[in-house]
């Protein structure tokens, strides 16, 4: 079909128009609305509080003299400025610093395990009497004892201080940390029968000069039970004095005026006070078997308990470097002191036969050769390092983790002070005049201590 040259003039004519016409409509919408450059809808500061469209630019950590702009809702600002924004993990930020300073954290460490003997020993049923029980003994294992209360203990440590001038350069504080839980518990019991479990808590006889054990199961001797608990506990507190080691007295650099972290090295100067206790309990309850009559019974208790109690003079430094959101802080320091080493041990028996009980100091590691309080002093160090990684949530708060190491110098730990070389002749009721030396016998023996773990929690500034 021929068309002419007229007809296709007019329908692009006609196209053209059109599309002018709808260019003119799409581009006049934006125009109608824009602000001119450097005008807002209300004044940025005065006004800020009235004008619904005027927003900050960038948070909390933005630029405070950048003023309020007007920025449409949906332009990608929100996410760009957001603080799980990617970019600004790494933002310089612009913290406030202040004067006041505080820290709370969870603790997640482990204490050195305190040593002990073996405690109680297992043998197979129908081993007999002079093969069973004692360490070295036929088929004799160790059910209980060793290494204990090392395991995972949580805690709770609070820091704090106030820097006395605006500079930042003087400051006092302190800490106080502490960890919880118990111990290791256990607890055995044997029938007494003829295809019953072996028990026993095994010595040294030093006048035989050979292995023994005193028996709490034993098929047709004898019935009981046996329960061991063991605790151990540690806690600190701090007294110090914080000065700046690189910045002078009023150093521009330094003056808390909600300007960001600067890198800075503290001297530290203090009292430092450390508390380390053990306590390690048995109780034993025993039914004579053979014997005439039902009421032959026996039923002990002894202990072993030890404190520690550490007073110092502290020196060390804390060294704190910012980058961006983050900073990072490491801790070194050491006190020097005296450690106020206790020990008390402490046993009892009470035999019931035919039904008529009769009480005696003493029960197997505790007799009246080692029964008493024992006090004296040692010279001790407690250094202490740790590494802290912040990251700021706010102004004033950062989420902190980290890492602590304590060690703590010439302590006394109650599994230590067991003795179990023993003179039969001391056991309830003793056999005098006695034979061979008096064993049990106490001696002061000690060693040393660390606990060490994770470290999580918040620090703010005020």
């Amino acid at each position: 079909m021929f068309i002419s040259p007229r007809i296709i003039s007019s329908r692009v004519l006609m196209t053209v128009v059109a599309a002018s016409l709808l260019h003119s409509v799409i581009v006049a919408i934006p125009e109608a609305s824009a602000q001119p450059s450097g005008v807002y809808l209300a004044d940025p500061i005065t006004a800020a509080a009235t004008d619904p469209y005027a927003t900050q630019p960038s948070g909390y950590f933005g630029n405070p003299s950048a003023g309020l702009i007007d920025q449409p809702v949906f332009d990608g600002s929100l996410l760009r400025n957001s603080p799980l924004a990617p970019r600004r993990l790494f933002d310089r930020p612009v913290p406030y610093r202040g004067r006041l300073f505080m820290r709370s954290d969870y603790l997640a460490w482990w204490m050195d395990p305190m040593d002990t003997p073996a405690l109680v020993t297992e043998s197979p049923a129908g081993t007999p009497p002079n093969q069973a029980g004692f360490l070295g003994g036929n088929q004799t294992s160790t059910l209980f004892g060793g290494e204990l209360n090392g395991d995972f203990r949580s805690g709770v440590r609070v820091r704090g201080g106030w820097y006395v001038d605006p500079s930042r350069y003087w400051a006092v504080g302190g800490d106080y940390y502490q960890l919880f839980g118990s111990g290791d518990s256990f607890s055995a019991s044997g029938p007494g029968t003829p295809g019953g479990q072996i028990l026993a808590r095994p010595f040294f006889n030093i006048v035989s000069g050979n292995e023994a054990a005193q028996f709490i199961s034993l098929a047709n001797v004898v019935s009981g039970d046996v329960a061991i608990d063991s605790r151990s506990r540690l806690q600190s507190f701090g007294i110090n004095v914080q000065a700046d080691a690189v910045n002078a007295p009023n150093a521009a650099s330094q003056i808390a005026n909600g300007c960001g972290r600067e890198p800075r090295i503290d001297w530290i100067i203090g009292y430092r006070y450390v508390a380390l206790d053990d306590e390690l309990r048995f109780a034993e309850n025993l039914v004579a078997l053979g014997l005439s009559g039902n009421d032959n019974f026996v039923n002990s208790r002894e202990s072993f308990e030890t404190e520690n109690r550490f007073q110092g003079l502290e020196l060390g430094f804390v060294r704190e470097i910012p980058f961006g959101r983050w900073w990072f802080e490491t801790v070194s320091r050491i006190a020097i002191g005296t450690n106020a080493q206790k020990v008390r041990i402490d046993g009892s028996t009470m035999l019931t036969e035919s039904g008529v009980p009769a009480t005696f100091p003493g029960d197997l590691y505790a007799q009246t050769t080692n029964i008493g309080t024992y006090e004296r002093n040692r010279f001790a160090v407690v250094p202490e390092v740790g590494a802290t990684l912040g990251f700021h949530l706010s102004p004033r708060m950062s989420l902190t983790a980290g890492y602590t190491l304590v060690y703590f110098s010439n302590v006394v730990r109650a599994g230590d002070q067991i003795d179990t070389d023993l003179n039969p002749d001391l056991l309830p009721v003793a056999n005098l005049p006695l034979t061979g030396a008096a064993r049990p016998r106490f001696v002061f023996r000690q060693s040393d201590f660390f606990a060490h773990g994770a470290t999580a929690g918040l620090d703010f500034r005020f």
